[in-house]
C-alpha cells in the first residue's frame, strides 16, 4: 500500500528553490578570506561575535513561536522535532560563546555581551531577519517550520560546509563542521512538515510566501555580517530605547 503525502511536490519545490541559492553566499569574501590566511583575528572575532548574536536570537523567535502552539494540533513526534531544534539551536549559541572564551578574545561572557561585536545591532539585516521569523508566530507550525528550515536552514547548510572547509584553524573549522549535522536535520524536519502537514490552497500559498521571505531575510542577516566583518560597516550604535514602536 502506498500513501501519498499532500505536501510532497511542495516540500521538493520549496527546497529546490532555496538549494539554487546556496552557489553563492554573502560571507562568500569571508570564506574566501579564511582560505587564504588573510582573516584576521580580530575579523574572525566579529564573525564570531554576530554569528553569536544572531544564534541568540533564536531564543526569541522560538518563544514567540512557542506561544502560540496548539496542544495536540499535531502529533507528538512533531512536538519533539521542534524542541530538538530549539535545543539544538541552543547548542550552537553556546558553541560560539565557548569559542569567544576559548580565543581568548573576552575573560568572561558578561564581558563578551558587553562588547560592539557580539551586540544585537537593531539597525540591521540582523534585525530584519530576528523580526520576520518573530512575525511567523501569527501561523500554525506547518507554515512556520519549512518557512525557517526550508529556506534559511538551506542557506546555512551551505555556507557552513564552505567555512569549515575554507577555515585552517582545526578549532574554529570543527566549531563550524559540528553545527552539520543538527542543521541538516532541521532541513529534514521542514520536509516533514511540509509533506505530511501542508494540502490546503492557503496553506501552500503561505509557505511559499513566508520561505521566501525566510531566504531573503537570512542573507540580509548574512549581508550585513560580511560587511560588519570586512570593514564596511561600524557596530551599531542604536540602543533599544532610540528604536521607534512598531505596531
Amino acid at each position: 500500500m502506498t500513501t501519498t503525502l499532500p505536501g510532497k511536490e511542495l516540500a521538493a519545490q520549496l527546497e529546490s528553490e532555496s538549494r539554487r541559492l546556496t552557489t553563492t553566499s554573502p560571507l562568500d569574501p569571508i570564506i574566501e578570506a579564511a582560505a587564504s590566511g588573510t582573516l584576521s583575528d580580530d575579523q574572525y572575532y566579529k564573525l564570531i561575535g554576530q554569528l553569536w548574536t544572531l544564534e541568540r536570537m533564536y531564543y526569541y523567535v522560538y518563544g514567540a513561536w512557542g506561544s502560540s502552539l496548539v496542544i495536540n494540533q499535531y502529533p507528538p513526534s512533531v512536538d519533539y522535532l521542534f524542541a530538538k531544534q530549539i535545543y539544538d539551536d541552543s547548542t550552537h549559541e553556546m558553541l560560539y560563546s565557548q569559542a569567544i572564551l576559548h580565543r581568548g578574545w573576552a575573560k568572561g561572557q558578561r564581558l563578551a555581551l558587553q562588547h560592539p561585536y557580539c551586540q544585537f545591532p537593531y539597525d540591521s539585516g540582523i534585525a530584519v531577519f530576528v523580526g520576520s521569523m518573530r512575525a511567523l508566530g501569527i501561523y500554525a507550525q506547518n507554515v512556520r517550520l519549512p518557512a525557517l528550515n526550508l529556506g534559511a536552514k538551506v542557506l546555512e547548510v551551505a555556507w557552513l560546509e564552505r567555512m569549515a572547509e575554507a577555515v585552517p584553524d582545526q578549532y574554529l573549522k570543527d566549531l563550524f563542521a559540528s553545527q552539520l549535522p543538527e542543521t541538516r536535520s532541521h532541513v529534514q524536519m521542514g520536509r516533514f512538515m511540509a509533506e505530511r502537514y501542508v494540502s490546503q490552497h492557503v496553506d501552500v500559498e503561505m509557505c511559499q510566501m513566508m520561505t521566501a521571505t525566510a531566504r531573503n531575510d537570512y542573507n540580509s542577516a548574512m549581508t550585513y555580517i560580511a560587511e560588519f566583518v570586512m570593514g564596511n560597516r561600524t557596530p551599531s550604535t542604536l540602543t533599544q530605547l532610540e528604536m521607534p514602536d512598531v505596531d
